[in-house]
């Protein structure tokens, strides 16, 4: 990503990237450009929360599209049940012990990224993170689980604790985006994931007058 010029700002213009798979460079030009961003709308405390909702969403989307090189590669179906659970309980278990080496080359390969475009002018900022694989119906399910439930805590380790999803994980990081934009006292209906037959996007708006600075 080149980082934005005032000009660029200025003039409101769009900004994307795309990546395949975590890598620190990616990290740090985020951050680079989440600092910009904010200093220019003069929101320079939102950053290291911004970072932090962002690098969310970009992982579940990189564990999303790892998930289903590792269906592929085992030629399961993800979108059959049986096979869902199965494959998330085997794929849970190469994560925990480290064993996904090897799969941002693999999902490159197989053309699953992950975008993230912001757009942005004086009133608010939007983000939408896409990557191009469709929900399967378990996935769905648990994302509005999580989305629905996480509006009951303020604390993430208290919704940890208290519903913490053994099966796969994901839950847990949308449960602290939504807490964190509660936080912020942002509203949670600015924060919504949906999916088409081609792709999955999480949208996230941050309207600026409710940023506390």
């Amino acid at each position: 990503m080149t980082l934005p010029t005032d000009t660029k700002l200025k003039n409101g213009e769009d900004f994307s990237f795309k990546s395949f798979g975590p890598r620190k460079e990616t990290d740090d030009e985020l951050l680079a450009f989440l600092t910009e961003l904010c200093e220019f709308y003069k929101i320079p405390g939102f950053v290291s929360i911004f970072f932090t909702l962002i690098k969310d969403l970009v992982l579940n989307g990189y564990k999303a599209n790892f998930k289903r090189v590792f269906f592929l590669e085992n030629k399961m179906n993800i979108q059959s049940p049986a096979e869902y659970e199965l494959g998330v309980r085997r794929f849970k278990s190469l994560l925990q012990q480290g064993k996904t080496t090897g799969y941002l080359e693999k999902a490159e390969r197989l053309g699953f990224f992950v975008e993230t475009r912001f757009q942005h002018n004086p009133t608010e900022i939007s983000v939408e993170v896409r990557n191009n694989n469709p929900l399967a119906k378990g996935e769905m399910t648990k994302i509005k689980h999580s989305l629905f439930h996480a509006q009951n805590y303020n604390d993430i380790m208290e919704y940890f604790i208290e519903r913490g999803d053994n099966s796969e994980g994901e839950g847990i990081g949308i449960a602290l985006c939504v807490i964190l934009l509660k936080g912020e006292g942002i509203s949670t209906e600015n924060f919504k994931i949906f999916s088409n037959e081609t792709e999955t996007v999480a949208s996230l708006r941050i309207p600026l007058k409710s940023i506390k600075n």
